[in-house]
Parts: C-alpha cells; sequence; structure tokens
C-alpha cells in the first residue's frame, strides 16, 4: 500500500510540474482607446461601415500576432486585475463593456450597417460593435488594455521538485526490488 501511495506522489508531483510549465505568465504588451486616431471612422466606408473589431482582434491588429494571443482587460496594466473584458463602441448605442471576444457584426464583419443611419442592427438582431472605431467615444477614455503569454513557464516551488524527485526515487527502488526478487 505504502509503494502505491509513493507511485500516486510521483506522477501527482510530475503532473503538477507538467501544468506549471504550460501556464506561461503573461505580460502587459499595451493599450488602446476604442476611439483612436487610427481607427477607421464609422462614416467613412460605404453602407457597411468598416470592419469591426473583437478586443482580441484589435489587440492582434495593433500589436502583432493571433487574436488567440490576446487577454483584454479594462482593469488596468496590472495583471492582477485582468478581468477579460473590453470596451466596445456600440452603432448608434454608445459604449459598453462586453467579453473580450465578443462579436457582433454587420455581415459577420462590419461596424454597420450605415446606409439607414446609425440605428440599424446586424444579422442577430444585436446593434453591431467594434472595440476599435471612431463613433461615439470621443473623450470617453474607453481604454482597453492587452496583455499577451510571454512564452517563459513559472519556476516551480521547491516542494514540488522534492515531492518529484523522491517520487521519481521510490519509484526506480521499487523497480530495483522487483528485479532483484526475480533474479
Amino acid at each position: 500500500m505504502t509503494k502505491l501511495k509513493l507511485l500516486a506522489g510521483a506522477v501527482m508531483a510530475a503532473t503538477t510540474f507538467a501544468a506549471g510549465a504550460a501556464n506561461a505568465a503573461l505580460v502587459f504588451v499595451g493599450s488602446w482607446d476604442v476611439y483612436d486616431a487610427g481607427a477607421p471612422a464609422w462614416s467613412e466606408a460605404g453602407q457597411t461601415g468598416p470592419l469591426a473589431y473583437t478586443g482580441q482582434e484589435a489587440a492582434a491588429l495593433l500589436f502583432g500576432g493571433n487574436a488567440a494571443d490576446y487577454v483584454i482587460s479594462t482593469a488596468g496594466n496590472q495583471v492582477a486585475n485582468v478581468n477579460f473584458q473590453a470596451w466596445y463602441d456600440v452603432i448608434g448605442v454608445g459604449g459598453s463593456q462586453f467579453a473580450q471576444g465578443y462579436s457582433a457584426k454587420y455581415l459577420g464583419q462590419y461596424y454597420g450597417p450605415t446606409s439607414d443611419g446609425y440605428c440599424c442592427v446586424n444579422d442577430d438582431g444585436l446593434h453591431a460593435a467594434s472595440a476599435y472605431v471612431r463613433d461615439n467615444l470621443e473623450g470617453d477614455n474607453a481604454i482597453n488594455y492587452a496583455f499577451r503569454e510571454d512564452g517563459v513557464a513559472p519556476v516551480p516551488e521547491p516542494a514540488s521538485w522534492a515531492l518529484m524527485i523522491s517520487g521519481f526515487g521510490m519509484a526506480g527502488a521499487m523497480v530495483r526490488r522487483r528485479k532483484a526478487a526475480l533474479a
């Protein structure tokens, strides 16, 4: 029974170590105001309006990489405060906070339609929204903060190392005993 507990401890330590290595730390990479001078203007792209962006898509556009590489927050540039939310400008409505990957786009990609003024809805019956567009939020400081995994795994705790090493040592001792008993 003791051997089984030791083997279970070794497996648990190895699993904990592997899980820790897979969870890289988040690093703040930058921020943007939804109403940015470089953002597309809602009225300058014809009947469909400009392209609309989720919070993560806007971060990828501004800082490079893929949308899935980013975590967005509205609560500042500290990792401890990440809330997985983003500010969006909603056509005909104004600023709102939604999930970082919230997508309400006209025809699946636009901040519009603008052909019916600014009171229209997308194919799902929702007002189109974008985390990067010049529309209602000028001067409102609707700032989104982008974080990215830094690719460096956290260092395992000393207790995890000790448990893992002792567990592997015990597993090795069990193998040696079995070989000696068979000889």
